[in-house]
């Protein structure tokens, strides 16, 4: 009588190894110094630009707002979307990892289709978390009159459209 091996031993350490040799990347991933890049960097983990004359001139003749004499900054607060969702989402995100990963394991899917799968949800994760108006804290009165709603980071579409993955 033959014994015959249906562990599956060796595919599974194959998937495995393919898992391994794998990752993706999710977020803004422009070149490094794009404007869509340093948006999302400012917006992410805020910012403090210092008050020029040139900048008063420009407040002054766009918008009429005089900067006080003794403005020396204008604060960008943190508006983290990218970190702030994840962390929102967590559960989430690893019970759609946790099934995906299973479906790996068993050789129902490749490890290339696990991370691009995952990489999707994370990326709906964030533009949902935008979308939703859920970033914190809130636009100015300023802003909002300016760009014309009340939604915090969106205007034209840019950032939320830029947000995405890759799998390598």
């Amino acid at each position: 009588m033959a014994v015959s091996d249906t562990s599956k031993v060796n595919e599974l350490l194959k998937n495995l190894s393919e898992l391994e040799s794998l990752s993706v990347q999710i977020g803004i991933l422009g070149k490094s110094g794009s404007d869509v890049l340093k948006i999302a960097g400012v917006h992410e983990f805020g910012c403090d630009i210092p008050v020029t004359d040139k900048m008063r001139g420009f407040f002054a003749y766009n918008f009429g707002v005089h900067l006080k004499a003794d403005t020396k900054v204008i604060k960008i607060p943190e508006r983290s979307f990218i970190r702030t969702s994840f962390d929102s989402n967590q559960g989430k995100i690893s019970l759609k990892g946790a099934d995906l990963i299973d479906m790996v394991m068993q050789g129902q899917m490749s490890a290339r289709a696990f991370y691009e799968l995952l990489g999707q949800t994370c990326v709906q994760a964030i533009q949902d978390f935008i979308s939703s108006n859920k970033v914190s804290p809130s636009n100015t009165a300023f802003t909002i009159a300016n760009k014309g709603s009340s939604t915090t980071l969106v205007d034209t579409g840019g950032l939320i459209g830029s947000i995405t993955y890759e799998v390598k």
